[in-house]
């Protein structure tokens, strides 16, 4: 089974005395007066200038930002609940819905996040009252206009074109964050499966991969490498990233939603409970009209600010409430680790 690669980090901090390494430990802990999560490559660009920045120029306070894995996140949170690692989260609704349910958050409400009377609260409900989406994002189909001259109309069409060699395709692997809802709820629902049945998805992803022309992706930016190289010609992959990538890098990338639609995916921020009470305003920087606006023409994603101005290139491009397909995180957010397990026992790690 292919993959694409992901890139590892080294630890910033080594010394060859004990006494240095506890100094240096020490002084990364306590380095940012706030510690934030984010996802990687472009969004992360943004993220840092359109919400990071404006909150260290107003405040004077320093914020460090983490990247990683959801779940992860949570269970870095979960395991020293007392004085937590994180003190704001923005990640999946899945992520979300565990970590109400483990109580490690703190709900918000307009009197804290002033700011929150903006949002579309029908994207705010996902937050079950302990946080808000920031933007959301189909997850679709980006393509090469060269290499895909007719791209699918449909999902079907889709797998059934990988399995026939039309094309070679990149696929996310369990441990990217849109596979649960994007992938398997999606093909369970084409397929005639279930929260407790995800089998019909399995089969098919097995189809695909056993054609040998599928790679599958954990990185986010490791789809639009592969892409730019012409290893891979179309992918599962979000609308607001593979337009980001058209306007930048390879303006022969389009993207399309198949019918019959793609999967919505919120950005959920949260506060965790017993962080930094910066926490609170870092949400009402997340959740501002001016964060939003310049995250959204950025990344190409819906914001759930109404007073969001979009500039004229994005806003036919982006996402619609009515057009796109909402799932239930919570039933995801539930059987994660029996649809990770059951994952890794027949397609692979």
């Amino acid at each position: 089974m292919k993959r694409l690669a992901s890139r590892s980090f080294p630890l910033s901090c080594r010394a060859a005395v004990l006494t240095l390494s506890v100094l240096c430990a020490a002084h990364t802990a306590h380095a940012a007066d706030l510690t934030v999560t984010a996802f990687g490559g472009t969004w992360e660009k943004a993220y840092r200038k359109c919400f990071v920045e404006p909150f260290e120029k107003q405040t004077g306070k320093s914020v460090d930002v983490t990247l990683g894995n959801p779940l992860q996140w949570v269970n870095q949170v979960a395991a020293n609940p007392a004085r937590p690692p994180i003190d704001v989260m923005v990640s999946t609704p899945e992520a979300t819905h565990i970590a109400i349910e483990r109580k490690l958050l703190d709900p918000v409400t307009v009197k804290e996040v002033p700011n929150l009377a903006q949002l579309d609260p029908r994207l705010v409900a996902y937050g079950h009252g302990y946080g808000f989406p920031i933007t959301y994002g189909d997850f679709g189909l980006m393509y090469s206009t060269k290499r895909v001259k007719i791209p699918p109309k449909s999902w079907k069409e889709f797998v059934d074109g990988v399995v026939a060699g039309k094309y070679q395709a990149g696929l996310p692997d369990i441990n990217y964050v849109a596979t649960p809802a994007g992938l398997i709820t999606l093909f369970n629902q084409l397929y005639g499966g279930s929260p407790t049945n995800i089998q019909p998805a399995l089969d098919q992803v097995k189809r695909m991969r056993d054609s040998k022309n599928v790679t599958f992706f954990s990185d986010p930016n490791a789809p639009l490498n592969a892409m730019r190289n012409g290893d891979i010609d179309i992918a599962m992959y979000y609308d607001g990233r593979a337009w980001a990538e058209h306007d930048t890098t390879n303006p022969d990338i389009a993207w399309i939603n198949p019918s019959p639609g793609s999967v919505a995916f919120p950005n959920m921020a949260v506060k965790v409970k017993n962080g930094s009470p910066l926490g609170t305003q870092f949400l009402n920087t997340l959740a501002s009209s001016e964060g939003q606006t310049c995250f959204a023409n950025a990344m190409q994603y819906t914001t759930s600010n109404t007073k969001v101005a979009y500039n004229a290139k994005v806003k036919p491009r982006i996402a619609t409430v009515d057009g796109s397909i909402w799932v239930n995180f919570d039933d995801i957010g539930r059987y994660v680790p029996q649809w990770i397990e059951a994952w890794n026992k027949q397609i692979g790690r």
